[in-house]
């Protein structure tokens, strides 16, 4: 059997690298540009009517909000695409090293958003339809499929490679998985629950207008998930690439002789003299 050498995965540490660059480092060009290109949908999905005050206009108003939704889609992922050309810039470097320019890596994305919403598309389905059969394949597809839109973004793959790659490169990481998934559902969830305390806290107000302060809430936390899933696909691919490395180096000409020949110098068997021998005739 090949040696499996596996580098060590912490889904915490990814966490904190996310934090360190979106907070402390690119707190800019991280989370305040990508929320102000974000804010226009989140605004005017906030702005339309409830279904009750849109009957007398409802095709305009369903116009609106899938104008909106395709908007606020297209400017989404191609801010989570440039998010990880930014990650993998720094990923591995000191701790002062700046990301790479912002419009280098928002041109890298655009060309790479056609590609992330197809496996986007494509892997929501396999879900839907995992989770429609019974929810272990669901969750089982959620795993292993869970690597693919860092993968068709960031490497020279296209969808179905993607997906591939994705499977190959969480198999014996369940641990780490769940982690990663509890981690950012934490956050989510913390989102919320303030936008659903705020809403029961003033009935006045409209469902809407908190659905939006909820996707802009979101859209400021997320360049942090973000970081920490891309850093955590860079380290799966790190590990990879030292297996591969391992494996190169064990089965290269000179280990493969060596192994076959013996790893030391053959030993020779050397025996002993007897007394009787060494002694000279006549010395008794």
């Amino acid at each position: 059997m090949p040696t499996r050498h596996r580098l060590p995965i912490s889904s915490r540490h990814a966490f904190a690298l996310a934090f360190d660059l979106a907070v402390r480092r690119d707190l800019v060009h991280s989370v305040l540009v990508p929320l102000v290109l974000q804010a226009p949908w989140f605004v005017l999905i906030g702005r339309l009517p409830s279904l009750e005050e849109s009957r007398a206009h409802l095709l305009r108003v369903t116009l609106l909000s899938g104008f909106a939704l395709v908007g606020q889609s297209f400017t989404g992922l191609l801010v989570m695409a440039m998010l990880r050309f930014r990650a993998r810039s720094v990923f591995n470097t000191a701790a002062e090293t700046h990301p790479a320019p912002v419009m280098e890596c928002y041109s890298q994305a655009l060309r790479r958003v056609p590609k992330l919403y197809a496996t986007e598309l494509l892997r929501y389905l396999a879900l839907l339809l995992g989770g429609l059969s019974l929810y272990v394949p669901g969750l089982y597809l959620s795993f292993k499929l869970s690597m693919a839109t860092e993968t068709v973004v960031l490497a020279p793959s296209g969808v179905v490679g993607s997906f591939k790659r994705s499977f190959h490169l969480t198999e014996g990481r369940w641990e780490r998985w769940l982690e990663m998934i509890v981690l950012s559902v934490i956050l989510v969830l913390a989102i919320l629950f303030v936008v659903v305390i705020g809403f029961l806290s003033v009935p006045t107000s409209n469902w809407s207008t908190w659905v939006a302060i909820g996707m802009l809430l979101t859209a400021a936390v997320l360049p942090v998930v973000q970081y920490a899933w891309t850093f955590f696909y860079l380290r799966l691919e790190e590990s990879e690439a030292a297996m591969v490395a391992g494996r190169n180096v064990m089965a290269s000409p000179g280990v493969a002789s060596a192994r076959s020949a013996g790893a030391g110098p053959r030993l020779r068997l050397v025996e002993l003299a007897r007394e009787d021998e060494d002694e000279e005739p006549g010395s008794h």
